[in-house]
């Protein structure tokens, strides 16, 4: 590898100025940033290109040398909004270098990833690419929210024998995340006039007691798994009323669900529906429950060699045990684990509570830390030294 002040300066370089390129999703702004990851891609040598659909892009790229195992750095281009920009002390896209930080949104989330991969490849680059076998590198397009970048790569038949999902796991070995349920409830009443409440029926009343006791039941949850802890449920949205002077008619709550791995999707369902209909017949009002999106959770088996070279890649580089982890939030994984068949670890620089924050931030050293645990575990799968 080339000296750690030639990294740094590479990846710390890459991401400043990935920062500046608003991916804000929504609406989703791939276009731009994806041109720029596969003008890198192609100055390390690595076939590259750009798959524009739907309005959205992902940047790929490859370089195959001899005929071993194939593998994939996988990563998502967008970000979630910056929010009221006022708010931030460091403008969110000026991605500003201070006090061994790179500022800026999508830092943690996940461009930082990113630019430690690309350091890894250019590393790779720089020693005459001692593989033998096959890199795949995938920066995509709505992880935030529809995850089409991932579908779309799957769709056309993206085949590996194991992948690295780049998200902030503070350089951690994750083998499982949690899966995610949106429900959408709706209660429907009866308007009338706010100085004759007695002749309507109040659609509010009723999704705030369903609120209430959905908080009750989100503290009850018995069931834990080893590396991700419990489930969790929460009330995210609450929405009714048109007008001061009415009674409403209609209001509605969307939840989040968040699943372990072998969670039956049919019995959490039932259950919260239940519950609304309980609600909904005490109160003489129509309820509707539908389910907006439902990502699975997913999990690699701790036998897989992906998770063994992670382990071990980690261990070599920070000098410390590695064991495995869980990731709280959704990713890209579970599309590549039940759609692809694809074993997966996620791994990056980074942390989740400093994403989708204000002021959000990495650390120059994870990033460098991230970029030399990549290259070990490349090295440990393919190298042909």
């Amino acid at each position: 590898m080339g000296s750690v002040g030639d990294l740094q300066n590479y990846i710390v370089s890459i991401l400043s100025s990935m920062i500046r390129i608003n991916s804000e999703n929504p609406p989703g702004r791939e276009d731009e940033i994806a041109s720029y990851v596969a003008e890198r891609l192609a100055e390390l040598g690595l076939k590259a290109w750009i798959d524009r659909f739907q309005g959205r892009a992902n940047a790929l790229g490859s370089i195959k040398v001899g005929e071993g195992k194939k593998i994939m750095l996988i990563s998502h281009l967008d970000t979630v909004p910056a929010g009221e920009k006022e708010l931030w002390s460091i403008p969110p896209f000026s991605g500003t270098v201070k006090d061994g930080r790179v500022y800026g949104r999508g830092a943690a989330d996940a461009k930082g990833c990113i630019a430690s991969m690309l350091g890894c490849l250019k590393s790779l680059a720089d020693e005459g690419w001692p593989i033998n076998g096959e890199i795949i590198f995938a920066a995509v397009a709505d992880e935030e929210s529809e995850n089409r970048g991932v579908r779309r790569l799957i769709s056309q038949g993206i085949k590996a024998n194991c992948a690295v999902v780049g998200e902030p796991t503070n350089l951690n070995v994750c083998i499982a995340h949690k899966g995610s349920i949106f429900l959408r409830v709706s209660f429907i009443g009866k308007a009338a006039h706010s100085c004759q409440p007695e002749r309507g029926v109040n659609a509010v009343y009723a999704a705030s007691e369903y609120a209430l006791r959905i908080e009750k039941l989100s503290k009850r949850f018995r069931i834990e798994h080893k590396l991700l802890g419990k489930p969790s449920l929460a009330v995210t949205i609450l929405r009714g009323g048109v007008k001061d002077n009415v009674i409403p008619d209609y209001c509605e709550l969307i939840i989040n669900r968040r699943t372990l791995p072998n969670e039956d999707l049919e019995s959490i369902v039932r259950r919260l529906r239940d519950l609304a209909k309980k609600i909904s017949e005490k109160r003489r009002i129509k309820v509707d429950v539908k389910i907006d999106r439902y990502i699975l959770a997913s999990e690699t088996n701790r036998d897989e060699e992906i998770v063994k070279a992670g382990l071990r890649a980690v261990s070599r580089v920070l000098g410390k045990r590695a064991r495995p982890r869980g990731f709280q939030a959704v990713c890209d994984m579970t599309f590549l684990v039940h759609k692809a068949n694809i074993p997966c670890i996620i791994l990056g620089p980074g942390r989740l509570k400093e994403a989708h924050v204000i002021d959000e931030w990495v650390s120059i050293d994870q990033l460098i830390n991230g970029s030399r645990i990549y290259h070990e575990l490349i090295m440990d799968l393919l190298g042909s030294r």
